[in-house]
């Protein structure tokens, strides 16, 4: 067994075409393109507002460049469920559970597995205590106003 890590994959322009979604690479290649071409064109006929026009516009597409990749990046690493956001939420049980027993609770709109800290009678109020390693199930206990 070695301690080394596995290389890491080289990114290549098809897989960031892919990663940002073709519909915003184009928008911006677009934007570049007017850009460009109205720099070109007002250095053909010296038209100086056209040239300070074409630079503002490459600029816009500079910056909608870093904010498709920002909000990319953001929605890829973004958790899909955090269990630990149930932790002290409210709930009702569905089942009678004795102590350390299963059953199941809603919490959250939704149906969730439990294991209940003490005896919990079929819809008695409840609260999330923690929620196993697993996300699935959620220890509880009766809640207490």
């Amino acid at each position: 067994m070695t301690d080394k890590s596995p290389p890491e994959p080289v990114s290549s322009l098809l897989d960031r075409l892919f990663l940002y979604g073709t519909r915003s690479v184009l928008v911006v290649l677009a934007v570049a393109a007017l850009g460009a071409f109205l720099i070109v064109h007002g250095a053909l006929v010296t038209r100086y507002d056209y040239i300070a026009s074409g630079v503002v516009i490459v600029l816009i597409a500079v910056g909608l460049t870093f904010a498709f990749q920002a909000t990319t990046t953001q929605i890829i690493t973004q958790r899909y469920f955090a269990g630990e956001t149930l932790v002290g939420k409210i709930g009702r049980s569905l089942a009678s559970m004795k102590a350390t027993g299963k059953g199941v609770v809603h919490v959250e709109h939704e149906t969730w597995s439990a294991v209940a800290e003490e005896d919990i009678a079929r819809g008695d109020p409840i609260v999330v205590t923690a929620v196993d390693p697993d996300n699935v199930t959620l220890k509880v206990r009766k809640h207490r106003p």
